[in-house]
């Protein structure tokens, strides 16, 4: 069915939402990706429901936890040809636009940021793609904080596809299998899930994020809220870096060296008001451990790397956070300009691409994709 500027689709909560009119100018660059937002829904909810109902509850065998990693894999699998840069990270990195990297760079880019999103991600992800489009030459930009290698276990989503368990031993796979839900009533909720607009590049368009705004949530409060959340995870938790996340960090980045891909690293910005009230609380220890981490393995394998922990290193604006942690596009699209201008070989591969001066972004813009919705 062809796509109409008045046609609107029926939302989750039973409204109506319009379509943004495209360009007749240009050209989306994924074509064959989406038929339309309400097509994926049905799609992913039928998979979804498929793998739930097929599970053998009275022998326990573990129900289907709905994950980001999820719908993403969906949306990789939809692509017609590889994503020439990928971005990599935790749901800090979410909200950083392929489309805004594509008209920098001319690369073609997907968001690969997760949810609590770990080295282990990057790991089965990046097989993946591997094994999807051989020979393609791939860009990575991994946005990483101080958390990233601390000690959790692998995400459902990991484990519940075989297209990513498989890249992991076995007798991880079993391990952590154990811990997944084995009754409906184990089975969480997914509400955050369940409130994110996603592009069909992998970017989050809205989340629980955007909704707390709207109804009235303050960024003082939802700084203050911050605080005290990092305040307690640095009272509980060990500064110490995994092991097995260093591991397949290490693993992921020699991978991708293998595939001839140039880096860049960069560890993510706090608000300035959060940064002052935990450094001396276990921050600035983590972040020294992370950086040595990084800067050791930087002499191995040549990525790029910047550390843009302070916002003033990026000129961002500190009214522009969710919270102490999430920066909102227009801090996203200031970093992005500031990590394409300093770290130009990560990108002048592109064609077309003009170089660039430290501290100043001279490139020409390329024309936006089109980034109609997909709705989870």
């Amino acid at each position: 069915m062809r796509w109409s500027p008045s046609r609107r689709v029926r939302g989750r909560g039973g409204g109506a939402v319009s379509r943004p009119r495209r360009r007749a100018l240009w050209r989306p660059a994924w074509p064959a990706l989406l038929a339309c937002s309400s097509a994926l829904l049905a799609v992913t909810v039928a998979l979804l429901a498929a793998q739930v109902a097929a599970a053998d509850t009275s022998a326990g065998d573990p129900l289907y936890v709905p994950t980001d990693r999820a719908v993403k894999m969906l949306l990789l699998k939809r692509l017609p040809r590889s994503p020439q840069l990928l971005i990599l990270g935790g749901s800090r990195a979410s909200r950083f636009e392929p489309a805004y990297f594509q008209e920098l760079t001319g690369l073609r880019g997907f968001n690969l940021a997760f949810q609590n999103g770990r080295p282990e991600d990057a790991w089965a992800f990046v097989n993946f793609i591997h094994q999807r489009f051989p020979g393609t030459k791939l860009r990575v930009v991994w946005f990483l904080h101080v958390e990233a290698f601390r000690k959790q276990g692998l995400s459902p989503g990991l484990l519940q596809d075989e297209s990513l368990s498989r890249w992991f031993p076995p007798s991880l796979v079993a391990s952590e299998r154990k811990k997944l839900p084995t009754s409906p009533a184990e089975v969480p909720l997914s509400r955050d899930l369940a409130l994110t607009s996603f592009g069909p590049d992998g970017v989050v368009l809205r989340n629980r994020y955007d909704i707390a705004e709207e109804r009235g949530q303050s960024l003082p409060q939802a700084i203050a809220w911050s605080i005290d959340k990092a305040l307690a995870r640095y009272a509980t938790t060990e500064a110490a870096l995994s092991p097995r996340s260093q591991r397949y960090f290490d693993q992921t980045m020699d991978l991708l060296a293998q595939m001839e891909t140039t880096q860049a690293v960069v560890l993510m910005p706090l608000h300035p008001r959060l940064l002052a009230a935990v450094r001396a609380a276990g921050w600035q220890k983590r972040h020294d451990e992370v950086m040595t981490y990084l800067t050791g393995l930087q002499a191995k394998y040549g990525f790029g790397l910047l550390d843009c922990s302070e916002l003033a290193t990026f000129g961002g604006d500190p009214q522009q956070f969710y919270d102490g942690f999430h920066i909102k596009r227009a801090n996203a699209r200031k970093l992005t300009r500031s990590v394409v201008a300093k770290l130009p070989s990560a990108f002048a591969a592109a064609a077309g691409m003009q170089h660039v001066r430290r501290g100043a972004v001279a490139l020409r813009l390329r024309p936006p994709v089109d980034s109609r919705r997909s709705r989870w």
